[in-house]
């Protein structure tokens, strides 16, 4: 009887520790509508992303149907631990490692032999804000859903936490233009007042 009840104490405790940590690794509010999926580095799929820390992905609904407005389009955040701000060289080098992994293209030839590979762009937008902003362009294949190329434009945010040695990055992704509707869904998702304390 004892053992039983030790067991369901340690059992209790290692729940509530696994919701704490779960709600530590929490950079964004959404409402339930939005799945929400918390990777730790180093991701399975992109282990040549050299980064401590961890992604917060959010879908909005139908972003994996090819009919809708919202297909393709997600946001994600890294918060990667003792590191410098990310120059636009790391920002595009890093993203091409991820929807290469992703994708699983790079070593794999598609059905008429041809390699697609990611490439990325990142420009920085001045801005008086006080956080680093940029727009981008990602162009990929997509071997999920259409078995096409795939570009996507992109809005990211970088914040520096200098006492915390940290960066969190804010990437939106989208295949519309930035005019489209799909953009006002993925801009309404804002991180946590305070990135640096997650």
């Amino acid at each position: 009887m004892k053992n039983r009840i030790t067991i369901i104490t340690l059992l209790l405790l290692s729940i509530g520790m696994f919701a704490q940590e779960d709600e530590r690794l929490n950079l964004f509010t959404t409402d339930s509508t939005w799945i929400k999926e918390i990777i730790k580095f180093p991701l399975g799929f992109a282990q040549e992303i050299k980064f401590e820390g961890f992604e917060d992905l959010r879908f909005p609904t139908g972003w994996s149907k090819k009919d809708s407005p919202m297909f393709w389009s997600y946001l994600w955040a890294w918060s990667i631990d003792n590191t410098e701000e990310l120059t636009e060289a790391d920002m595009e080098k890093n993203v091409q490692l991820y929807f290469n992994g992703l994708m699983g293209i790079g070593s794999n030839k598609n059905a008429e032999g041809e390699i697609h590979l990611t490439t990325a762009v990142f420009v920085k937008n001045p801005t008086t804000t006080g956080k680093s902003e940029y727009i981008g362009k990602v162009t990929t294949f997509d071997t999920r859903y259409t078995n096409k190329p795939l570009t996507f434009h992109v809005l990211a945010e970088q914040h520096y936490c200098e006492d915390e040695k940290k960066t969190v990055v804010v990437f939106r992704y989208s295949p519309k233009a930035f005019e489209h509707e799909a953009w006002n869904q993925l801009n309404s998702v804002q991180l946590n007042q305070n990135p640096c304390e997650n």
